[in-house]
C-alpha cells in the first residue's frame, strides 16, 4: 500500500505520505468491502505480497453521471510491486476482480485512475477497460 501511495502521489498532491498508510487504511478498506460486498485480493511470489486488489461488486451509480439508477463493481485498489510489473501480477489480479464482478451478476466493473498515470491508463486499455468520464480541476487561490 505504502508503495502505491509513493507512486501515485507524483500525479495527485492531496495525498498522506506513505508512511501514514497503516490501520486507518485497512480499516476502511474492511469497511468499504462489507458495505459493497467486496473482495480483497492479495497476489504472492515466494511467500512474498507482489499486488493486490480491492474489489466491491455492489455499488450504486446514485452519485454518477448516469441517469439511470443501477450497480456496478468497482475496483479501488489495483497495486503491483514495481519489481513485479510486466510479469502478469497485475493482469491476474484484474482477471478475478472480473470474475467475481461477473459472479455477483453485474454488467460493468469500473475503477479510476489518475489522468498522469499512462502506465496504468495503458495497461487498463490493454485490459478491455475503456475511459468514460475525465474530471477536470482548476485551483482557485
Amino acid at each position: 500500500m505504502r508503495e502505491l501511495q509513493t507512486h501515485e502521489s507524483q500525479f495527485y498532491d492531496r495525498m498522506k505520505p506513505a508512511e501514514e498508510m497503516n490501520r486507518w487504511y485497512i480499516q476502511r478498506l474492511k469497511d468499504d468491502i462489507a458495505k459493497h460486498k467486496g473482495a480483497f485480493l492479495v497476489a504472492e511470489a515466494d511467500q512474498t505480497v507482489v499486488g493486490y486488489a480491492t474489489l466491491l461488486t455492489e455499488v450504486s451509480s446514485e452519485n454518477e453521471r448516469d441517469e439511470i439508477l443501477y450497480t456496478c463493481a468497482y475496483v479501488g485498489d489495483l497495486a503491483v510491486t514495481k519489481s513485479r510489473r510486466g510479469q502478469g501480477v497485475g493482469h491476474a489480479l484484474l482477471s478475478e476482480c472480473e470474475k467475481l464482478a461477473r459472479a455477483a451478476g453485474q454488467k460493468w466493473m469500473r475503477l479510476g485512475v489518475h489522468v498522469g498515470n499512462r502506465e496504468a491508463r495503458a495497461f487498463y486499455a490493454r485490459a478491455g477497460l475503456e475511459e468514460k468520464f475525465l474530471t477536470l480541476e482548476k485551483p482557485l487561490k
